[in-house]
């Protein structure tokens, strides 16, 4: 590689910092290394001079890596950012990913991962650790899998619904018809529908059926 790499790494842990850097300046692709505590000194740092490659922190003092990454690809959309994480930061996962970062890997991947990651985002591509890709696969299942549980649930109508609400509340038809000015026949066809929809055989399973797919939530006294 004839032009090597600029380097900044984004981290408020000094004693990472100076591990990453012995790290990296092993690589003899890898040239200038500069590095920044927080993310306002990452974002006054980018306004003298944009380097090939960012190594990004999320959890930082002053300013974290979500909004300084954001802030920083919005005024120079074709910064590459590689974002340095642990398991504990998952929930930043997605907005990293939306904010348009090249890369995402764990603080504690080998050195084999970090020549990889720099060569590939370098040369215009992406990388992301194992793990990472394990993790967005099964975030992506679980969404997946709530999707068709939405899409299973039958349509109800909004009598239906305030019925069922009512009857999981422990009314029955006449206090229900009471409630909603009905009368209890008028329920008992309501339920009837219900128990078609639900494929329910009485009552209980009704319940049981609308507490399962959160259709009603009764908050306590």
């Amino acid at each position: 590689m004839e032009n090597k790499i600029s380097i900044l790494i984004v981290d408020d842990h000094k004693i990472f910092r100076d591990g990453l850097k012995l790290l990296l300046s092993h690589f003899g692709f890898v040239g200038e290394i500069k590095e920044a505590s927080n993310g306002k000194e990452f974002l006054e740092m980018l306004d003298l001079s944009l380097p090939d490659i960012v190594l990004m922190d999320i959890n930082m003092p002053v300013m974290d890596g979500v909004e300084a990454t954001q802030k920083a690809l919005s005024k120079y959309p074709d910064l590459k950012i590689i974002v340095l994480t642990t398991f504990h930061d998952e929930d930043y996962l997605e907005q990293m990913m939306l904010a348009g970062v090249e890369g995402y890997m764990l603080k504690r991947s080998t050195m084999q991962d970090f020549d990889t990651a720099l060569k590939k985002v370098h040369s215009g591509g992406n990388f992301f650790s194992d793990e990472i890709i394990s993790l967005l696969t099964r975030n992506l299942n679980k969404i997946r899998d709530e999707a068709v549980r939405i899409s299973s649930i039958p349509q109800f109508t909004e009598r239906e619904k305030e019925i069922l609400n009512l009857i999981c509340q422990g009314y029955n038809n006449e206090q229900i018809g009471e409630i909603i000015h009905v009368s209890p026949k008028t329920i008992e066809k309501h339920k009837s529908s219900l128990f078609q929809k639900t494929d329910a055989k009485n009552t209980v399973n009704l319940i049981i059926y609308a507490f399962n797919n959160e259709l009603v939530q009764i908050s306590g006294n």
